[in-house]
């Protein structure tokens, strides 16, 4: 019987069933980051990933630069949009955007500070669609 990681035959004692095939114990691990999956993993097109890395590739994606969200990150939310903490920022002065702090939507995914836009150093308009900047409160 062969392994289905290394494609090698299993001489071993002991073997594990994962996704209907066989492997060596050593040989069940993380198609992305090559971690070792000892207590459960996830699969998706014969691959094996750890919880991590599953969610990052399959999961929801950041609003901000469009990469995975994996179940450890911290997050905010904005008009029904998810963002990385450090992808909610000042499209202007790059400062990480609060909770309740006030802020202008440019388009559903940049946002400017109170403090910027006040200071008139925002456009007042998006530059693609020429619409008014919207204004509000998370």
């Amino acid at each position: 019987m062969a392994c289905a990681g290394c494609e090698k035959p299993i001489l071993d004692k002991f073997l594990l069933h994962v996704l209907e095939r066989a492997w060596h114990a050593a040989c069940v691990r993380c198609a992305d980051c090559r971690a070792p999956l000892a207590d459960k993993c996830y699969s998706r097109d014969n691959k094996l990933f750890c919880r991590n890395d599953f969610f990052r590739r399959y999961g929801t994606k950041c609003s901000g630069c469009g990469h995975g969200i994996s179940p450890s990150d911290l997050v905010r939310k904005a008009r029904e949009k998810v963002f990385h903490l450090n992808c909610f920022t000042c499209l202007v002065c790059r400062k990480q955007l609060s909770t309740g702090e006030e802020l202008y939507v440019l388009d559903d995914n940049k946002f400017i500070c109170k403090e910027d836009y006040l200071a008139g150093k925002a456009p007042t308009h998006c530059s693609v669609c020429m619409s008014v900047l919207s204004k509000i409160l998370e």
